[in-house]
């Protein structure tokens, strides 16, 4: 058996992106996990504008 992190079942997918910097910069001012609170911020606006 191997040890460590179980593995996820939806994993994160690194990309690389353009956001203005004033959204950046925001999401940073907020501290340690600001890419977190990026993501979620992200995901609510999905949930949001889903298509019917």
């Amino acid at each position: 058996m191997r040890a460590g992190r179980p593995k996820l079942v939806h994993p994160k997918e690194k990309v690389t992106i353009r956001f203005d910097a004033e959204v950046v910069n925001y999401f940073k001012s907020t501290g340690k996990g600001w890419q977190t609170r990026m993501n979620d911020a992200l995901n609510e606006w999905m949930k949001e504008h889903a298509k019917a």
